[in-house]
């Protein structure tokens, strides 16, 4: 497949099922449409983007009435906000990412990996595997945008840890194109085969780096939603638990990664070591994760680190996305690099919570 066409389809799902859209050929018969989804252009150099509640609400209520609300069992890990999942701040101190910090063996890193209580292994083979999926990573859906099968998921995100407990992260070119935001779309975390175990959640804002908004600068391909429930208090954090958010993680790291490919109703799940990567297009080289089977659908996939093998918790230092809107082919999976920039554009979103 052609450069542009996978960007496009990492970028945003086809969307064939969508009722009176036009389409139009791009590169390789890929098939476009040409009206995607509600926009809010209001907010051209990005920052903090309020979502109107209209629309988020249209959002909500249009997917809780087409998925299968199952009774989920209390969640691994959930506990409440700003404190109940561990002692460390909701943003580490970068110099405690041991295992990313780029030195030392990989047995070294392994071992470290274990006496922290994560003993993650390299997956064999390298591929992602579908299962049943972690109650803080989810699907995002969109009203007027749905995959190719119909499914409605485009992307993935997952729930940050923090003070109020209403934060999740996600690739920016999920959220924004040149278009503006979206406004359309809600959160499903643990979602699989058309349920919502933990219910819907939508944003109030989403938060968008300003280089993202003005050039879709692949340096900058992150973002952090604000999300609630209709009409609860309840914060999404109490529901599924949250992921600490890394900065500086270094380049070389045992780390798992999770996606939901836009063609089917489970995740895929792979752990692989990250790697460096440079091009003439990046101010700052990226993370690269090499497993295949990770297709359009999984951008805004967390890079976990320390998962606990208890509460399928662990450090979010990155997500899938930047360099070719995450990647080109289905088997090498990029992020940008979660620095000081990054800890900066979370705290935005945390005054917003």
């Amino acid at each position: 497949m052609v450069r542009a066409g996978r960007e496009r389809a990492r970028r945003r799902s086809v969307g064939l099922a969508v009722a009176g859209a036009g389409v139009v050929a791009l590169g390789a018969g890929i098939l476009w449409p040409t009206v995607l989804g509600h926009r809010n252009t209001a907010y051209a150099n990005g920052g903090v983007i309020p979502i109107p509640s209209s629309d988020a609400s249209a959002a909500g209520s249009y997917w809780t009435s087409r998925l299968n609300s199952a009774s989920a069992t209390a969640p691994r890990g959930s506990g409440a906000a700003a404190g109940a999942l561990g002692s460390g701040s909701a943003v580490p101190n970068p110099t405690a990412n041991a295992t990313g910090s780029g030195s030392g063996s990989a047995a070294a890193k392994e071992a470290y990996s274990a006496a922290a209580g994560t003993p993650m292994t390299v997956s064999s083979p390298l591929a992602g595997v579908a299962f049943g999926g972690l109650p803080q990573v989810g699907a995002m859906f969109s009203t007027s945008d749905g995959s190719i099968s119909g499914q409605g998921h485009y992307c993935t995100g997952s729930v940050v840890n923090s003070p109020e407990g209403d934060i999740v992260v996600t690739a920016a070119h999920c959220v924004y194109d040149s278009s503006g935001v979206y406004t359309d779309i809600a959160f499903v975390p643990g979602y699989h085969d058309g349920e919502d175990p933990y219910g819907v959640w939508i944003p109030s804002a989403v938060i968008v780096p300003p280089q993202w908004a003005a050039t879709s600068d692949p340096n900058y391909d992150v973002a952090f939603l604000v999300v609630h429930q209709e009409g609860s208090e309840t914060k999404i954090q109490d529901v599924v638990g949250g992921d600490d958010l890394g900065l500086s993680p270094g380049y070389t790291g045992l780390t798992r990664v999770i996606g939901y490919p836009e063609s089917t109703e489970e995740p895929v799940d792979c752990t692989n070591y990250t790697s460096e990567f440079s091009d003439p297009s990046l101010t700052t080289p990226q993370l690269q994760f090499d497993c295949d089977d990770y297709p359009g659908g999984t951008s805004g996939g967390p890079f976990l680190q320390d998962v606990d093998s208890t509460t399928d918790l662990g450090t979010v230092v990155g997500v899938i996305g930047g360099y070719e809107a995450g990647g080109d082919v289905p088997d090498v999976s990029y992020s940008v690099y979660f620095g000081d920039w990054v800890g900066a554009l979370y705290a935005q979103a945390e005054s917003e919570g």
